[in-house]
């Protein structure tokens, strides 16, 4: 929640700024080419009203930006993902680039998808949108086995896809195992909560009588949770995690993350 509210602030501070520059005197924006917005997210000078207008062009058109504007977004998007761009601690402007990211539906946009992974169910959205061209990619960083903040995003974008029904029946076998993958070991409580629900989308008994024992045996359940902090908080991540899948056995669902595509197919 605390991700999704900043990234909000930040999109319409943002919207509000790019529409209050390069005003005529008369009050009013001229119009900005997509070429014209092309070249100035390529500029290297981050801070100006330019940049800031093209990017909001660029998410405004989405998936009906030219293939120029598109690879300029995407290669902003980069940028600043990278930290290649000279920007004050606690910025939050790359909200912004991976939103207009993600409004592209473009599989350009993939591999810096999956850098921002961790960024919220807008980027899984986005990601899901993409259906089976982006599926290989998400399939191969779920099956990372570190324990990382990127997991959990790519688990939400499969369970989206399993949702969609955009994948083929050899795909849909791979969900399965990486869900069962996800659902031993040691795994970081967010992780075990996502390949849970995926679980359950699945329709699958193997894994639903998994998820059943995770819900019922505390046993089951602290050997899934990677121990990472004191015993408080590893108390309160198995109660977490046992917690979520008693839910999701109990069905239906009423609480998110939700499927919302974010942009409509280019026409």
């Amino acid at each position: 929640m605390k991700t999704r509210t900043a990234m909000l602030y930040a999109v319409v501070a943002f919207a509000c700024a790019a529409e209050l520059s390069g005003q005529k005197p008369d009050g009013s924006v001229p119009p900005m080419s997509e070429r014209e917005a092309a070249a100035a997210l390529m500029d290297n000078r981050i801070n100006t009203p330019e940049r800031d207008r093209a990017l909001l062009l660029a998410t405004e058109l989405g998936p009906r930006a030219s293939a120029d504007l598109k690879a300029a977004v995407i290669d902003a998007a980069w940028a600043e993902l990278r930290g290649e761009v000279d920007r004050p601690d606690g910025d939050e402007a790359i909200f912004d680039y991976v939103w207009a990211l993600c409004r592209l539906r473009d599989p350009r946009a993939i591999p810096p998808m999956l850098e921002a992974m961790s960024m919220g169910p807008m980027v899984s959205n986005a990601l899901a949108d993409l259906g089976a061209a982006a599926f290989p990619a998400v399939f191969a960083a779920v099956k990372d086995p570190k324990f990382d903040d990127d997991v959990p995003g790519g688990l939400l974008a499969l369970r989206f896809m399993v949702e969609d029904g955009s994948l083929n029946g050899r795909q849909l076998e791979q969900v399965r195992e990486v869900a069962r993958e996800r659902l031993s070991g040691m795994q970081e409580r967010r992780t075990v909560r996502a390949a849970a629900w995926l679980a359950i989308a699945l329709e699958d008994p193997e894994l639903r009588r998994i998820v059943e024992r995770i819900a019922t045996d505390r046993a089951a359940a602290e050997a899934l949770v990677a121990p990472r902090l004191g015993p408080d908080q590893r108390n309160w991540e198995i109660r977490s995690v046992q917690e979520r899948a008693r839910l999701l056995l109990a069905g239906p669902v009423d609480f998110g993350p939700y499927r919302r595509p974010v942009s409509e197919p280019p026409r």
